[in-house]
């Protein structure tokens, strides 16, 4: 027998929306860590003497670690489905049909959806135990239960999910330009 995770009471907006929000201050503020390296280095560019139009190219040759912030902000979940906002909050991103501990893969399908994040605060006014990246992922908010037993973190599987999420940052650009292209 699986063992369940959700609580017997639902989850609010208020503290969903809280959760949301410190979640996404918090990552934009560990991306941004990995992305001042190369601002850094292209911005003291700017102030060489030049008779060449430059570019601008916000993350330049740190391009690579700037991309590994924001696939940190996709897995932010993926450790027993709870991040920084998630423990403040007492909720954890549980399986829909299980109750079980959502994997480190439905957490970065889910956390995908960050992208149009206006609309999944919408989302989660609406119903706030599932915004629209849950309900692609088949995952949904529930409150925390400390008295339930936790699996232990699947570091690998973290590991790849976050392997994973690298790769799709890359991919992006390159789509970018391929829609671009005449």
């Amino acid at each position: 027998m699986p063992l369940v995770f959700v609580k017997e009471q639902k989850v609010e907006a208020g503290a969903r929306l809280g959760s949301m929000i410190l979640d996404h201050f918090i990552m934009t503020m560990i991306a941004m860590i990995f992305a001042v390296p190369g601002m850094v280095v292209n911005f003291a560019k700017a102030f060489e003497v030049t008779h060449e139009q430059n570019q601008v190219n916000f993350f330049g040759k740190f391009m690579f670690l700037s991309l590994l912030g924001f696939a940190l902000y996709l897995c932010k979940d993926s450790i027993n489905g709870r991040s920084v906002g998630k423990l403040v909050t007492k909720m954890q991103v549980v399986n829909n049909v299980t109750g079980e501990v959502a994997s480190p893969f439905r957490c970065l399908v889910r956390n995908i959806f960050c992208i149009i994040w206006p609309i999944e605060v919408i989302f989660v006014v609406i119903n706030p135990e599932r915004r629209l990246g849950d309900i692609v992922a088949g995952t949904k908010v529930a409150l925390f239960d400390p008295e339930t037993n936790q699996p232990k973190p699947d570091l690998i599987k973290t590991g790849l999910a976050i392997v994973l999420a690298y790769l799709i940052m890359l991919l992006l650009p390159a789509l970018f330009t391929f829609c671009k292209s005449p």
